[in-house]
C-alpha cells in the first residue's frame, strides 16, 4: 500500500450503467478491442476501470462503470467518450489479477485506509489500473481516492 498523486490523465472509455458484475468485464474486453483495432494497445498501454458509484447506497440499475484507456500525445480512440481521470492523492493496493481479489480490496480498501488515519474521498470512484507490465505477472492495482 503507497500513498500517490495521480495526475489528470486522458482517457477515452466506455461507460456501463447497471448492477456491477461480468458485464463489467465485457465492457473492458470492448475497450481492448477497440484499442488494438485503433493500434492504440501496447506493451506501455495502461487500462483503468472506475466504479463512481457505491452499491451499498446507490440501486443497482444506477451503478456507472468506465472502462478507461489512457492516451498518448493527441491520440482518439473511435467509438469512445474522452475525459480525463480524476486527479488527486490515492492510496494504491496491488493485488492479485483475480475476480476474488478484487472484490475482497473493495470490502475493505476503505476501511484498511482508515485505519492508517486518512479519509475515502466519496466524490471521486474508486479505480482499479490494468498496466500490461503487471497484468502479465498476474497482478493489478486499486485505488482509493483519499483527502
Amino acid at each position: 500500500m503507497k500513498l500517490i498523486e495521480l495526475p489528470a490523465l486522458p482517457i477515452a472509455f466506455l461507460r456501463r450503467t447497471g448492477p456491477y458484475g461480468p458485464e463489467n468485464r465485457a465492457l473492458v474486453e470492448r475497450l481492448k478491442r477497440l484499442a488494438r483495432d485503433a493500434d492504440l494497445l501496447d506493451a506501455g498501454s495502461v487500462i483503468f476501470c472506475a466504479a463512481w458509484d457505491d452499491p451499498a447506497c446507490t440501486p443497482p440499475e444506477a451503478c456507472r462503470y468506465d472502462a478507461c484507456l489512457v492516451l498518448r500525445l493527441a491520440a482518439r480512440l473511435p467509438d469512445t467518450r474522452s475525459g480525463y481521470l480524476p486527479d488527486g492523492r490515492y492510496v494504491c493496493f496491488t493485488v492479485p489479477h483475480t475476480p476474488e481479489a478484487l472484490s475482497e480490496i473493495y470490502g475493505t480498501a476503505v476501511r484498511t485506509v482508515g485505519c492508517c488515519g486518512l479519509s475515502a474521498d466519496p466524490s471521486r470512484p474508486m479505480l482499479e489500473a490494468y498496466p500490461l507490465s503487471l497484468v502479465q505477472r498476474g497482478r493489478c492495482q486499486f485505488y482509493v481516492p483519499v483527502l
